[in-house]
C-alpha cells in the first residue's frame, strides 16, 4: 500500500513520545515523499519538533480542553476533529488506543485505520478497517509500537538515529559549557536526579557519594540536571558534593535539555521521561530502575544500559559506578 498522507496519534507521556521517534523514522524510510504528521499532548510537541522525520506537529492542550468548560471544550474538540477530518489523510495510525483517539481516528475519515489493541485497555473496532494489532505486554514499548508499522510490512530503521538538534540548540549548549569554564576535553557526565516519584529516584546521597568518585577517580565535570518541583533533590545533591566540578543545570527546557544531554559522554539518570530524551539525544545512557519494568522501557541506544533493584535505597553506589566505569571504558575503545 502507498500513502500520500500519514496521521499518528501519540499524546503522551514524555518517554512514549519519544519512543515513537523510531516508528516515525522508519515510516519515513518506507515513504520518503509523504507527509508525515503527529497529533501530541502539546507538553511535548518540542520533541517531535526536532525530528526531521515529522513534517507537521499538531499540539493539543487537553488539560485546557477537559478544565477551560464544557461548551468550550465540546467547541475546541470539535475543531480539532474537523481540523483532521477536513485534512484528508491516507493512512491514521492510533498509537495512543484510549477511546477519544478511537473516535478521532474514526472521524477522520482516512481511507485506512489502524490501532493498537491495548491489554489492560477498551477497544472500539468500528473506529478501524484495519488490523488490529495487539499489544504485546512482553515487548519494549519501542517495539510494540514497531510492532503496529510490521502489520504494514514496514521494517525498522536500524541506524539508530533519532532527533535532530539545529545548530542554535548544539550553540546554547557550548555557550553552557563555556559559561562555566568547562573546556572540550573534560569528561562530561550528566545526572537527571529527579523522577517525578520518590519510589524511582535515587536518593541525591547516593548521586553525590557517586558524584565524588567520579570527580576524584576521572577528574570529571558531573552536569546535575533537575526540573520543575525538584529544587529539594538538587539542593541536597549540591550540598553534600560542595564541587566546582558540578554545575547545575534546573528547569532546562526540552530542547535545550536534549542539546546539553548531547554533550554529555554519559548520562546518569531515574526511570523518567529524560532518561529517554538523554538517549535520544545520541548520548549513552544508564537507567535506574526500581518499581518499573526495564525489559518494557529501558533507554534506547547501544551503548546504553540499565541497573534494576527492588528499592531504590538498596541501590548501591558500587554497582552503579560498575557501570559508568564499563561505559567510559567501551566509549575509549
Amino acid at each position: 500500500m502507498e500513502f500520500n498522507k500519514i496521521l499518528l496519534i501519540r499524546f503522551a507521556r514524555l518517554g512514549d513520545v519519544i519512543l515513537l521517534v523510531p516508528s516515525i523514522r522508519a515510516l519515513r524510510s518506507r515513504y520518503p515523499k509523504a507527509k508525515i504528521e503527529v497529533l501530541v499532548d502539546h507538553r511535548y510537541a518540542s520533541i517531535l519538533e526536532m525530528c526531521s522525520a515529522v513534517d507537521r506537529v499538531i499540539p493539543v492542550n487537553r488539560v485546557e480542553m477537559r478544565d477551560g468548560g464544557q461548551i468550550r471544550a465540546l467547541v475546541n474538540m470539535f475543531g480539532l476533529a474537523q481540523e483532521l477530518r477536513a485534512a484528508s489523510y491516507d493512512l491514521v495510525l492510533d498509537f495512543h488506543s484510549f477511546r477519544e483517539t478511537h473516535l478521532l481516528t474514526w472521524y477522520t475519515g482516512a481511507r485506512y485505520r489502524l490501532g493498537l489493541k491495548r491489554v489492560h485497555s477498551s477497544y472500539w473496532p468500528f473506529c478501524f478497517n484495519l488490523g488490529p494489532v495487539l499489544e504485546d505486554d512482553a515487548l519494549h514499548v519501542s517495539a510494540v509500537f514497531l510492532s503496529m508499522l510490521g502489520f504494514l510490512g514496514i521494517p525498522p530503521v536500524s541506524d539508530g538515529h533519532l532527533l535532530d538538534l539545529n545548530s542554535d540548540l548544539r550553540q546554547e549548549a557550548d555557550s553552557f559549557l563555556n559559561h562555566h569554564q568547562i573546556e572540550a576535553g573534560i569528561l562530561r557526565i550528566g545526572f537527571n536526579l529527579g523522577a517525578g516519584s520518590q519510589s524511582r529516584t535515587w536518593p541525591p546521597e547516593r548521586f553525590a557519594e557517586l558524584a565524588e568518585r567520579i570527580i576524584q577517580r576521572h577528574k570529571a565535570v558531573v552536569i546535575a540536571f533537575s526540573g520543575p518541583n525538584e529544587e529539594s533533590l538538587s539542593s541536597e545533591f549540591c550540598r553534600r558534593v560542595q564541587s566546582t566540578h558540578v554545575i547545575p543545570a534546573p528547569n532546562l527546557a526540552l530542547p535545550q535539555l536534549a542539546a546539553l544531554f548531547n554533550r554529555c559522554h554519559v548520562l546518569v539518570s531515574n526511570d523518567t521521561g529524560p532518561m529517554h530524551l538523554g538517549a535520544a539525544a545520541g548520548v549513552p545512557t544508564l537507567g535506574l530502575f526500581s518499581v518499573a519494568r526495564p525489559d518494557h522501557y529501558h533507554p534506547l541506544g547501544a551503548s546504553s544500559r540499565y541497573v534494576r533493584c527492588d528499592s531504590m535505597e538498596q541501590l548501591d553506589l558500587e554497582t552503579v559506578y560498575q557501570h559508568v566505569l564499563q561505559m567510559l571504558v567501551s566509549l575509549a575503545k
